[in-house]
């Protein structure tokens, strides 16, 4: 119980060891991918803001070139100024200013002032300034970006640039110079607090906001695009959600796939594959010699050094797909075996147990065949034995059961005595060996007597009685003729080569009580 208790806790923390590796994993990931998005969106507003900067260079440019020493706005003067204004689809105005001090623009009428004094906030730096009326204070229709340069001047509409750069309501974008900060777009009057000297191109946090600083080509500004840091927060708590549930569907998965690969019966498949099962076999004794006969097959199997335990190795094996793959491989490492070990053992045989899946296998005389041809054996050395429960089909087993019996082989019925209707396989089926069990040998309270089991044994070669334990058993087998006996009175299942040395050997001692 205290073990079980001990293993249960081992398990648990296990789990819960893996979940906190998880989650610390899933919030680290959920960190970095947050900066990354984040980064990334930032990167792309200013990308955009790259369509608008040309057309106010161009414009700017465009207005340089005008004659500004006339006395009067002309209309040449307000055709380029418009011109230039229809071609750009940020600038809805443009305006220069003559040498005399008239202001012209492209609206074609002179105007009195810049409305600078709409401004909130001014950014300037060689000779061009930003100044940025604030949504607050002015109309909608006055909601503007100044850019000038001397004597020159031109009007963004804020609306379809922030449409343009497509910025987020919580986003500030802000362009700072020597002279000031203008807010291009902002929800806060104050513009977002920064460290000096600013890092370029690399998203910085700091306890209010997350940002990042780019220079533009004409290194006169720098935009710094901002969002306040619990947008980064809210981010990334999604993010761990969602990969602190992908984390968890993929740890069941992989515990759902180690069991899976870790089973029983994907273990043995491999096990087999590799020719990695031991084969031992239990040695057969003539009663009245007390010689070795035969032996019969014991597959073993370990895993990582470990011996599985015989019900766990039965239930892997019992897949259909599985057992006449079993099967072939036993046939196979006993025929290497017996050409190795056993070759020069007289009349020796080994005993490998069928099932239901083998005997309807119509390949599996030929399959037998090639075996034997291959390690160059006697088919008198394999026996094939049987149990009832292997034939649910007698009269297709007994075809096959004939044509392994034609190859040479001999055919012994198993485990009789644990079902009395066993007998009547006799009848239908093939038999050269009747493997008796133990628990028929101790009901009858001695050797089996009565007319049918008088019959039944004159329509056999050989007599077997398997799982022999007790000695007292003894004097009441070796009265029978012909009698043949395994168990652990007479060995244990030993390696092919130990079987070989105990063959060689004198007479095992156990036949004191034949006649």
């Amino acid at each position: 119980m205290i073990a079980a208790y001990k293993a249960l806790f081992g398990r648990k923390t296990l789990v819960l060891c893996a979940t906190v590796a998880m989650g610390s994993v899933a919030w680290l990931c959920a960190g970095s991918f947050a900066e990354h998005l984040i980064e990334q969106q930032l990167k792309r507003t200013q990308e955009r803001w790259v369509e608008p900067r040309t057309q106010i260079d161009q414009a700017l440019a465009t207005l340089g070139s005008i004659d500004r020493s006339t006395q009067e706005c002309s209309a040449e003067q307000y055709a380029k100024m418009a011109e230039q204004v229809e071609k750009s689809r940020f600038i809805y105005q443009a305006a220069v200013r003559l040498d005399n001090g008239k202001l012209c623009s492209s609206y074609g009428q002179e105007i009195t002032s810049l409305s600078i004094e709409s401004a909130s906030d001014l950014a300037s730096v060689k000779g061009r300034t930003y100044a940025v009326s604030s949504a607050q204070k002015v109309s909608a229709d006055r909601d503007f970006i100044m850019v000038s340069e001397p004597s020159r001047y031109v009007w963004i509409n804020k609306k379809a640039l922030r449409d343009h750069l497509n910025i987020a309501q919580d986003v500030q974008w802000q362009l700072r110079g020597p002279d000031g900060v203008a807010l291009i777009a902002s929800t806060s009057p104050l513009p977002a607090k920064v460290q000096e000297p600013l890092p370029l191109e690399a998203l910085v946090t700091s306890t209010d906001n997350a940002y990042v600083a780019y220079r533009d080509n004409r290194n006169e500004l720098t935009s710094v695009i901002s969002l306040p840091l619990s947008a980064l927060t809210a981010l990334r708590w999604k993010l761990f959600i969602a990969l602190a549930f992908m984390f968890e569907v993929l740890l069941y998965s992989a515990w759902k796939m180690n069991r899976h690969y870790a089973s029983g019966v994907i273990q043995l498949r491999e096990a087999i594959r590799a020719n990695a099962l031991e084969i031992h076999y239990q040695p057969i004794v003539d009663l009245r010699t007390g010689n070795l006969v035969g032996a019969q097959t014991l597959s073993r199997w370990s895993a990582k050094g470990v011996a599985i335990p015989a019900e766990a190795f039965v239930a892997a094996a019992a897949r259909p797909e599985l057992i006449r793959l079993l099967t072939r491989s036993v046939i196979s490492r006993v025929a290497e075996d017996y050409s190795t070990y056993l070759w020069a053992c007289k009349d020796f045989y080994i005993t490998i147990d069928l099932c239901a899946q083998d005997i309807l296998d119509r390949t599996f005389p030929d399959f037998v065949a090639s075996v034997t041809a291959t390690y160059n054996i006697p088919a008198s050395a394999i026996v094939f034995a049987i149990s009832e429960k292997a034939l649910p089909d007698q009269k297709s087993a007994a075809l096959q059961l004939h044509r392994l019996r034609a190859g040479g082989h001999r055919i012994a019925i198993d485990d009789l005595g644990t079902g009395y209707a066993s007998f009547s396989l006799t009848e239908s089926v093939p038999v050269d060996i009747l493997k008796i069990d133990r628990s028929f040998i101790e009901h009858t309270n001695g050797a089996p007597q009565g007319a049918r089991w008088r019959h039944v044994a004159k329509r056999v070669r050989s007599l077997h009685f398997k799982g022999i334990e007790a000695p007292q058993l003894l004097p009441r087998l070796v009265s029978e003729s012909g009698l043949l006996a395994q168990g652990w009175l007479f060995s244990k299942a030993l390696p092919v080569h130990a079987l070989a040395r105990r063959y060689f050997q004198c007479s095992v001692g156990v036949n004191p009580y034949a006649d």
